[in-house]
């Protein structure tokens, strides 16, 4: 899983450009289809949420191993873009909107303090930037993805459709791929005793009594 120094950081640097350009043209598409709306707070709370994730991404430390497998960059680059593949238009509430963005909200509290407990130890692969195991480390080992979850969750009430739930099945499937990948770097790392510690200590790796 070891990388050269020259590689990694082409491979990322290629990534986070791909990454931004396609979010430039997310929050074009999305702007158009809440101009038409403006009620429809959930629309901003998943441009607010992507931009800043892909934000704090171009601010992360350099990991010291990145898992650069070819199932890693493909679960990452689908699980950071996502997004574009969302259907605006044609969706229909299963909830009001006031409900689906509270879940947001609630969502990004979460993503944002786990975020902060762990710093610029955030990033997009698979990587070893050091264990952190305060905060919300302490309920779920992968408390980002939680708040993830709960976002998603508001999103889709309330702007429902078949694709929309195939996007974020997919997700959800890319994303545990992220994990247990990211468990596998940590698991071959310089600090492999002190992360079985804290995977004994922390059972559950996104939600609580279920996985």
């Amino acid at each position: 899983m070891s990388d050269t120094p020259r590689d990694s950081a082409l491979t990322e640097g290629l990534l986070r450009a791909f990454a931004l350009l396609l979010l430039g043209w997310f929050v074009w598409n999305v702007a158009r289809v809440w101009w038409a709306d403006t009620g429809r707070y959930t629309l901003l709370l998943l441009v607010l949420a992507e931009t800043v994730t892909l934000l704090l991404v171009l601010f992360a430390r350099r990991a010291l191993v990145r898992d650069l497998s070819p199932l890693a960059i493909v679960a990452t680059v689908y699980a950071c873009l996502y997004f574009v593949l969302y259907e605006f238009g044609d969706t229909r509430h299963l909830a009001p909107e006031w409900l689906g963005a509270a879940f947001q909200v609630s969502g990004l509290a979460w993503q944002f303090l786990a975020k902060l407990t762990l710093g610029r130890s955030f990033g997009l692969l698979p990587a070893a930037r050091g264990l952190v195991t305060s905060g919300p480390y302490r309920l779920v080992r992968h408390p980002i993805y939680l708040g993830y979850l709960i976002a998603h969750v508001g999103f889709l009430l309330s702007n429902f459709s078949w694709r929309n739930l195939l996007v974020l099945v997919l997700v959800y499937l890319a994303q545990t791929v992220r994990m247990l990948r990211e468990e596998a770097v940590l698991e071959a790392g310089e600090q492999r005793s002190a992360y079985r510690a804290y995977r004994s200590a922390v059972r559950w790796r996104i939600v609580p009594f279920v996985f």
